[in-house]
């Protein structure tokens, strides 16, 4: 089993592609043949409808898979994007609540600093 969903596509679509190719040299052959031989063009109608049904099971269902595995994808990064936002608001409120510290810093420090400013200039 394939695990890439598109190398999967892939070859589905080329399968499908052999399997119209068949087809159509079927339905030639039953138009060529119609005239002389009814029973024979019995025979590669049944044959023709069998390939139809097999194109159809060939396309359907990798397509299916890849659709569904975009769907999973997307509901991925939705979760993704939801986490993202989570972490900036935190990340907001820590530079904020680091924001205040530094201010309340900057009171509390600003006497001494005012001290010895002044004292160095004075030298």
């Amino acid at each position: 089993m394939v695990d890439n969903p598109i190398e999967l596509l892939t070859r589905s679509q080329r399968a499908a592609l052999d399997l119209a190719s068949d087809t159509f040299t079927t339905l030639l052959k039953a138009g060529r043949a119609g005239v002389g031989h009814p029973d024979e063009v019995l025979h590669q109608v049944t044959a023709l409808l069998g390939a139809v049904g097999d194109l159809a099971g060939s396309t359907a269902q990798p397509l299916q898979d890849f659709v569904t595995r975009q769907r999973e994808l997307a509901d991925t990064m939705a979760g993704l994007a939801q986490m993202h936002a989570d972490m900036a608001e935190l990340v907001s409120a820590v530079a904020q609540r680091h924001a205040d510290v530094v201010e309340a810093m900057e009171r509390l420090s600003a006497p001494v600093l005012g001290l010895v400013t002044r004292t160095a200039a004075e030298d």
